[in-house]
């Protein structure tokens, strides 16, 4: 990204320890910008208040402008968001957070702006001792205490609590969950796919149905192109936010792939095949086989008919291969070649299965993309590395679970013990009860400094732990994924239907098949299912 230049332009910094010394050097605040490619309403603050000359002529006289692009950095996203994209925060020069916002028009911004400034030069002393006595006294965000045993756990009693969370949730005259804006929410559907698989629950397999059919006939859906939008603003899945994110079609695509399986329900398979087109015609890069990021939100484009699309230039697409979201587009072609076999054409492409495009992507996302020493890269640019985020490795060693369950291929297992191994390594400290979000860095300032320990991440982390230490023989792994379930079921309570990835490891931790020995304390011994059962694959995609 670099610095922009010239006089009509913010001259944005990345962010790195620099800056803060820079900010500290100068006497100046550090303004951050949080943003995606694919987000409407960064775009907006573009066009408006950040080309606004008073805007821009303050921040570059009198901050230190750093922009970050969430998905390059979700471990900053992750501490300063201040609710949704875009996110504009005041920084002091060690890292905390004076002020945030989301969008902001011109006037407010450069109000909020010149405040900031004035009082920070009128009150340096002042305000910089109050932020040093606000965290001695834990008015600073905590850090998360990942040493202290948590009551014991995994409980009977947490399954029904969180099936009681996710329903009562439930939107049954919109069906999907909550009310308005509607998200596709496919933690929560993922849930219900398990809990329908792994036990047999009619009522969540008839809740997933009416979600997934309610989803696939809206305005949510592209019905012209393929692939699910972002989000739609009204509760009745009307007026999308017309971006379109690798990663919420991969999940929905493995979604409608795997109730196909189990239901035969010809609209699942209809969604499917609509999903693929747009991985392929707009996302695929078929010289390596991995897929790009995004497309961007293009709202006349999206609302003309094919004929009306034929004659305009599609929306912009992020050219960034992330491991995170292309481990789970691998997980999702496996999803997929499990349902339909060799009866789905890959659209545009001749030859091989949709097993060996994920076999390819796979491939692909080992030799390019990790490091015995960073572990799984978040992204390659240029000779750029970013690394050292637990989601691209939870993300890529489950896809690998799921090459190996299906190809049988033993370099898959191989390749995912290999990522859980260096995760333990880096991510779990000694003693823990869950994984951090990432490796911590020389220079990190603020936030940065304090443990993360992600809710969904650790519940997916659990779920490959399971998987792996049943198939590979593994008991110390198995050991670390009850750790992280226990810790799993100490924060749980507080997360309402958002608990539902750790309804998922927990019907993979007492219903799943128990893999190829029958390890030690491992309640899936007593199951009545075995290596061979095809539900041993829910709860892992």
């Amino acid at each position: 990204m670099g610095i922009v230049e010239g006089e009509t332009k913010v001259r944005w910094n990345e962010w790195d320890p620099g800056v803060f010394s820079r900010a500290e050097s100068e006497g100046k605040l550090v303004f951050l910008d949080i943003s995606a490619t694919w987000c409407h309403w960064c775009h907006v603050l573009d066009r408006t208040s950040l080309s606004d000359q008073r805007v821009v002529q303050l921040l570059n006289d009198s901050f230190v402008p750093v922009r970050v692009d969430t998905d390059r950095r979700p471990d900053i996203n992750d501490r300063y968001n201040q609710g949704g994209w875009p996110t504009t925060a005041v920084l002091l020069p060690n890292g905390q957070m004076l002020t945030g916002a989301t969008y902001l028009p011109p006037d407010a911004l450069f109000e909020v702006l010149l405040k900031c400034k004035e009082f920070y030069r009128n009150d340096r002393d002042r305000i910089e001792q109050y932020m040093k006595d606000s965290a001695a006294q834990g008015d600073a965000p905590p850090a998360a205490d990942t040493t202290v045993d948590p009551p014991a756990g995994p409980r009977p009693e947490d399954l029904p609590l969180v099936k009681h969370s996710v329903l009562a949730n439930y939107d049954p005259l919109h069906p999907g969950f909550f009310r308005e804006p509607k998200f596709l929410m496919t933690d929560i559907l993922a849930f219900l796919r398990d809990a329908w698989f792994l036990e047999a629950n009619r009522e969540m397999g008839d809740t997933l149905l009416k979600v997934l059919r309610a989803m696939g006939e809206s305005e949510v859906f592209d019905a012209v192109e393929g692939g699910f939008f972002r989000y739609a603003t009204k509760r009745d899945w009307k007026t999308p936010h017309y971006e379109k994110l690798l990663a919420d079609n991969a999940e929905m695509l493995a979604l409608c792939a795997s109730a196909y399986e189990k239901s035969g329900e010809e609209f699942l398979a209809r969604a499917s095949g609509k999903i693929l087109e747009f991985l392929f015609s707009r996302l695929h890069d078929p010289g390596t086989g991995a897929f790009y990021s995004s497309q961007d939100a293009d709202e006349e484009y999206f609302l003309l008919d094919a004929e009306g699309r034929s004659k305009r230039t599609p929306p912009s697409v992020d050219r960034t291969v992330f491991s995170e979201y292309n481990g789970r587009v691998a997980s999702a072609l496996v999803a997929a070649h499990r349902a339909f076999g060799g009866g789905k054409e890959i659209p545009g492409e001749t030859g091989g299965t949709l097993l060996d495009r994920a076999m390819q992507l796979g491939n692909y996302l080992r030799s390019v993309l990790w490091s015995r020493d960073q572990g799984q890269v978040r992204f390659w640019e240029a000779g750029r590395t970013e690394a050292g985020h637990f989601t691209d490795n939870v993300s890529v060693a489950a896809a690998y679970l799921d090459l190996w369950e299906e190809s049988g291929k033993a370099t898959y297992l191989e390749w995912a013990g290999e990522i859980l191994d260096w995760s333990v390594r880096h991510l779990f400290p000694a003693g823990s009860h869950g994984f951090l979000d990432r490796r911590p860095r020389e220079g990190d300032a603020g936030p940065l400094v304090l443990p993360l320990v992600p809710f969904a991440a650790n519940a997916r982390m659990a779920c490959a732990l399971l998987r792996y230490s049943r198939e590979a023989a593994r008991p110390d792994l198995f050991a670390v994924a009850e750790r992280t379930l226990n810790g799993l079921s100490a924060d749980f309570d507080r997360r309402a239907a958002f608990s539902a990835p750790y309804g998922s490891a927990l019907l993979l931790y007492w219903k799943g098949a128990r893999g190829a020995v029958c390890l030690p304390g491992d309640p899936s011994c007593s199951s009545p299912s075995s290596p061979q059962d095809p539900l041993r694959r829910a709860g892992g995609a």
